[in-house]
């Protein structure tokens, strides 16, 4: 048996698009500024990641061929944590 977990950055969902301009409004920001600045400026490329790229990892997960692969986490985030 096999247990890891995929730590994803920043995924615009329905939930993020509530939080930007609610971000906005605490923050004294524009909206814009809220993406590029706190939701993505510690990114390496700017970009959210997408669902599509969870769904790639949790595909590599599960086709490991073996159970050395388990107990880890895998952070998708476009380099959220690199900078």
């Amino acid at each position: 048996m096999r247990s890891n977990v995929i730590c994803p950055g920043f995924v615009r969902t329905a939930l993020v698009d509530r939080q930007i301009p609610e971000q906005a409004r605490e923050l004294g920001i524009s909206e814009d500024e809220v993406i590029k600045k706190v939701m993505l400026g510690q990114t390496v490329d700017g970009e959210f990641t997408t669902i599509e790229d969870v769904a790639e990892v949790a595909l590599f997960f599960a086709a490991f061929p073996s159970n050395a692969l388990t107990g880890q986490s895998l952070t998708a985030s476009h380099g959220w944590s690199m900078t």
